[in-house]
């Protein structure tokens, strides 16, 4: 969380308008369940509407994919930015799913790298 931030901060003081996570503390895992199946229903709607919108609202959608890792909601995005016709970056070129890494258009590790490009 702390290096996404980081990277979100330097994309905004560059100038990039940027939809950054809500991270909660502690952090709400895609396996969290809460105690009524409604609230938890509601909530991950809620938050996977929250950011369908913003990729809509974007030029252009990185994943911050370090490790390779992704989770089932940022494949959702992935394919949801691609339906749109946004380009797709990422810091690493591996998901650990060859269906999402197929949607990655361009690997850009780095936020001054990014800037450059957007």
């Amino acid at each position: 969380m702390k290096e996404i931030d980081a990277f979100c901060k330097e994309l905004t003081a560059a100038g990039v308008c940027v939809f950054e996570p809500s991270f909660s503390d502690p952090p709400i895992s895609e396996q969290h369940a809460f105690d009524s199946e409604f609230v938890t229903q509601k909530l991950f709607k809620g938050l996977t509407l929250e950011h369908f919108d913003w990729i809509r609202k974007s030029e252009a959608c990185y994943i911050y994919n370090k490790d390779g890792y992704i989770g089932t909601s940022v494949s959702m995005e992935l394919g949801y930015a691609t339906a749109l016709g946004k380009p797709v970056f990422a810091l690493e070129p591996h998901t650990g799913d060859p269906c999402s890494e197929c949607l990655i258009d361009k690997v850009i590790p780095t936020a001054a790298q990014l800037t450059k490009v957007l």
